[in-house]
Order: structure tokens, then sequence, then C-alpha cells
């Protein structure tokens, strides 16, 4: 899931885990990738399903922890 993250959605996450009733998961929203907007159009919501709490909040802290890897590479690169 992690991979896919990287490829399509900008970090950090929008919230943190959120239980849908209708469908009886967990979810986590990301905003997709600037890249990925043609036209300049606004940018599309990803949802990503998790069946369990421990999941998604697994999922959160690999994509928090990516997003704090890419910041201090950027500040790196800044200095």
């Amino acid at each position: 899931m992690i991979d896919y993250i990287k490829e399509n959605c900008e970090l950090p996450p929008l919230n943190r885990p959120e239980f849908d009733d209708d469908t009886g998961t967990w979810d986590l929203y990301f905003a997709e990738k600037e890249k990925y907007c043609p036209y300049n159009l606004e940018q599309e919501l990803i949802c990503l399903p998790f069946d369990t709490l421990e999941e998604a909040q697994q999922t959160l802290k690999q994509a928090l922890e990516l997003y704090e890897t890419e910041e201090k590479e950027k500040q790196n690169n800044e200095e």
C-alpha cells in the first residue's frame, strides 16, 4: 500500500483513520499528486479503505515517516 501512496498521493495524509459505517472500513484520505491533475483542475481526493483500525494506523504511521524523510531531504537539498 505504501508504494501506491508514494506514487499517487501527496503527503501527509489529510486525516486520521475514520470509520465508514456504510462500508464497514477504516478510511484514510489523501490529496492526489499535482502531476496527475491535467489542465490545472482541482486535485481529487483518494480514499484508501482498510478492514481494521490496526491496518489503517500502520499505514498512517508509514506515510508520516515517509513524509518526514522527504521533508528532511528537501531541507538538506536547500542547504
